[in-house]
């Protein structure tokens, strides 16, 4: 009766009704379905703002519907999740609410929706994990967004005395293998870098200056799309990039339900300051058309990042080079400078990622190479000087685990020896390259070798 009385005054009219309410097109279309929690105060205000006239008697029989209503779908995963969603609006910022609002409508509640508050256990985020992974094709980034999200409503749900209380499996959750950047194309190499920055040189505009400076800077689309003239200091050649630009889709929002936003940096860490050379401070100086105006169009009108994104494409097909993704320009620039073996922490700060770890962990096909570089080193320097390592030797030896490209133990000849259950001779002969471990890398700890948070970095 009161499904059927509102949604015949609603008509369909979801977006005016959410403005005139303040409550979500997405909660009133669920609570309309029977998945959503609404109050006995917000759905009063619904029916006072359709003017839908009801006595005492009918109050109590919509009273009686809702408790009823809420009895029948309350332990279900997906009628607390849109409750959270909706809370967060208040508390997020809006691109944040409709990244949350995507994924929960696109990923999570078609996998958790129906599951019972009385089923969720420590094994639920595996099995989540190898649904998304597995027939949903989702990326491990995706995949853990999604958990992190999953995480804080069975969390909120917990706290509410909603969602009964578990603990989760100390096994650690298993992530279908990723493929490393360097495995399939997602940089450009050397010769085509050196040919779109002749390119852009030749002729460039102010489209063209956003892909020199992505290919300078490692900055993202979106800081790009963001990125105005008062936001660098010529004086000490630096951008200060505190903010970006992106087009967000809330997904709960049937009438204009994609915006653009330019809203502060992707995290804390994001906001940074990003040093330029001479020659690019010079450039932007002499394409300077006034502080308030935007880099990539020369004017106080922004352009957005598909219409950037477009431009990049066409020029790269106009000089004959095969259009990789926009983020390999920040692939380029981080990879460039690992090879060239530049300090990993300030190319991580650059970067504004959160750690050094995740710039490892991204560019591990890049250490790698620096890591052969460094035993090449090692190598040439056996030959040249014919060094001969033997158990006299007292300096530290480096046990580096071939497969994870860890520095696994550090210690003396004699220790090494312990360590991997073999005898000195045997570690010295692997130092002196008559022999190869299976497992190791063994090498003495000279000049050129260094170690970053137990990583082994090359030289």
């Amino acid at each position: 009766m009161l499904k059927e009385v509102i949604e015949r005054n609603i008509n369909n009219n979801y977006n005016v009704a959410s403005l005139e309410t303040g409550i979500s097109e997405l909660i009133l279309k669920e609570f309309l379905k029977g998945n959503a929690k609404l109050t006995i105060y917000d759905t009063e205000n619904i029916l006072k703002v359709l003017n839908i006239k009801i006595d005492n008697t009918e109050g109590k029989k919509i009273e009686t519907a809702l408790i009823v209503r809420e009895e029948e779908t309350k332990d279900k995963f997906k009628f607390y999740a849109v409750y959270w969603l909706e809370k967060k609006k208040f508390e997020v910022k809006k691109s944040t609410y409709c990244n949350y609002a995507n994924l929960l409508k696109n990923n999570i509640i078609p996998v958790l929706g129906e599951v019972k508050f009385n089923e969720l256990n420590g094994d639920i985020l595996q099995f989540f994990i190898y649904r998304a992974q597995g027939e949903n094709n989702l990326s491990e980034k995706t995949t853990k967004d999604c958990l992190g999200i999953i995480k804080q409503i069975i969390a909120d749900g917990q706290e509410e005395g909603v969602i009964p209380k578990f603990v989760y499996s100390k096994r650690k959750l298993k992530y279908k293998k990723q493929e490393l950047i360097g495995n399939t194309k997602k940089v450009y190499t050397e010769d085509e870098y050196k040919k779109i920055i002749s390119e852009i040189l030749k002729n460039i505009d102010y489209k063209k200056l956003g892909i020199l400076l992505g290919l300078f800077t490692g900055m993202r689309i979106g800081e790009l799309c963001a990125l105005q003239f008062k936001d660098i200091d010529f004086n000490n050649k630096l951008i200060n990039v505190t903010k970006t630009l992106q087009r967000t889709y809330d997904p709960t929002q049937d009438i204009n339900p994609s915006k653009i936003q330019i809203t502060s940096t992707k995290t804390a860490s994001s906001t940074r300051t990003i040093p330029i050379t001479e020659e690019i401070k010079k450039i932007l100086e002499k394409m300077n058309t006034g502080e308030n105006n935007y880099v990539l169009t020369g004017k106080n009108k922004y352009t957005e990042p598909r219409s950037f994104r477009r431009s990049y494409q066409n020029f790269m097909k106009s000089i004959g080079i095969e259009p990789l993704k926009f983020h390999s320009l920040r692939h380029t620039f981080a990879s460039m400078n690992i090879e060239n073996g530049n300090d990993i922490k300030t190319i991580s700060e650059i970067l504004g990622h959160s750690d050094i770890d995740t710039t490892l962990k991204i560019y591990t096909h890049t250490t790698e190479k620096q890591k052969a570089k460094a035993i090449e080193k090692f190598e040439k320097l056996l030959k040249e000087k014919g060094i001969k390592y033997d158990s006299k030797y007292k300096g530290s030896v480096c046990c580096i685990n071939k497969r994870t490209s860890k520095l696994d133990f550090i210690g003396t000849i004699k220790e090494v020896a312990e360590y991997i259950g073999n005898c000195t001779r045997y570690v010295c002969n692997c130092i002196n390259l008559l022999e190869k471990d299976e497992v190791y890398e063994i090498v003495p700890k000279i000049e050129g070798i260094t170690h970053k948070n137990g990583k082994y970095m090359g030289g």
